[in-house]
């Protein structure tokens, strides 16, 4: 927590004076990858990137997937593309210093209890990814307990209607083990990002957002069971 605390400080003002000097959020990515780099080797976590070779080298996509811990954050931010932007609850934007930080560094607040306001947060990361920014989203809306997908919530895949981007779904395996949903003691070990393949979203309705959002939950099921987590197939629930 003391290592956290310490790279949140000095990361978060080095966001916050870069903006108010003039830097754009591109040039300040910098800083929350360092952030998370640096976060996740002082706790003594290795992440790996699985599938990066589905992805299109300076191509721009909404990354969907599942929530089970508090180091989801930084272990995507530390090994995903360089250039992305997350859409996230309000209330981490309410943070003293990190909440400004997160603004400047270009991500997008959203009020899940207000939906004229999450709409105006989705055009807004439309807007990022037409600017060239891929987008990460946790379609459950929360952290599961248990590790198992809960149910997706479908409005963040109007982001990526919108945008015409592709959906890449996204399994993190191993950031539960480490840190428990909740909890403060670590378990250091190993962490894996694992990338499906994109899922085409150019050229659907508003109104199959949620024909998007059931696909991509079961292909997040998929690369859940080919890390040999979550329940078999035949299981009730595998569905979106």
């Amino acid at each position: 927590m003391t290592w956290m605390v310490l790279l949140t400080i000095t990361l978060s003002l080095a966001v916050v004076v870069g903006g108010l000097l003039g830097v754009s959020d591109h040039k300040l990515q910098w800083a929350p990858r360092a952030w998370a780099r640096l976060l996740m080797r002082g706790i003594g976590c290795r992440v790996r990137l699985s599938g990066g070779e589905n992805l299109k080298p300076g191509a721009t996509y909404v990354f969907a997937g599942n929530h089970a811990s508090a180091l989801d954050i930084p272990s995507l931010q530390s090994v995903m593309p360089k250039n992305f932007r997350w859409v996230a609850k309000k209330e981490l934007f309410s943070i003293p210093l990190f909440g400004p930080a997160l603004t400047t560094a270009g991500n997008i607040s959203i009020d899940r209890s207000a939906s004229r306001q999450a709409m105006h947060s989705l055009a807004l990361a439309a807007q990022r990814v037409s600017d060239g920014a891929s987008v990460v989203i946790f379609p459950e809306g929360t952290r599961s307990d248990d590790g198992q997908l809960l149910p997706f919530k479908s409005g963040g895949f109007l982001l990526a209607i919108k945008s015409g981007r592709p959906v890449v779904p996204f399994y993190l395996q191993g950031t539960r083990q480490v840190m428990a949903n909740d909890r403060f003691l670590l378990d250091p070990g190993p962490i894996e990002v694992i990338l499906g393949q994109p899922i085409p979203a150019d050229g659907r309705r508003p109104s199959q957002r949620e024909d998007l959002s059931d696909l991509v939950r079961e292909r997040i099921l998929e690369l859940q069971r080919q890390a040999g987590e979550g329940p078999p197939v035949d299981s009730p629930g595998t569905g979106a």
